[in-house]
């Protein structure tokens, strides 16, 4: 399974924000990821990650399956930033945990759909994301 991660952001003034900071490095980072064999294989893990703002935020909490296409093998997840995450100094570790949560997600409903997917694997590529984070905050 290959992961892909995306926000949706109703406000432009979030921008600069940490949320958004920390999902842009995330997604750098995995990118980087890109060459490895589990991140060229299908089924796809799309996450996107729903920021609030004065005028709208999602209307749950935590994760929620938005679609499968089960002609291109995309999964869609969708995530609901909590408000405090958005200026937070845990923004970085929020992402990767949701990330991780994502995978957890995603290897049920694959299984439910007998579609082979490599949860280890994923959880250990994001771990080791988180991994270097550590040591970049140390």
């Amino acid at each position: 399974m290959t992961i892909h991660i995306a926000s949706m952001m109703p406000d432009r003034a979030l921008d600069e924000s940490a949320i958004i900071k920390a999902i842009i490095k995330t997604a750098i980072d995995l990118a980087r990821l890109r060459e490895e064999p589990i991140q060229k294989r299908a089924p796809i893990l799309d996450l996107v990650f729903l920021l609030p703002s004065r005028e709208e935020k999602a209307d749950f909490e935590g994760l929620r399956l938005h679609s499968f296409d089960k002609a291109a093998q995309i999964l869609r997840i969708e995530s609901a930033v909590p408000e405090k995450m958005v200026a937070s100094t845990h923004a970085e570790r929020f992402v990767v945990a949701v990330m991780l949560d994502a995978i957890d997600a995603a290897a049920e409903f694959f299984t439910e759909q007998r579609i082979l997917f490599d949860a280890a694997g994923h959880l250990a590529l994001v771990e080791s994301l988180a991994a270097k984070e550590q040591y970049a905050l140390n």
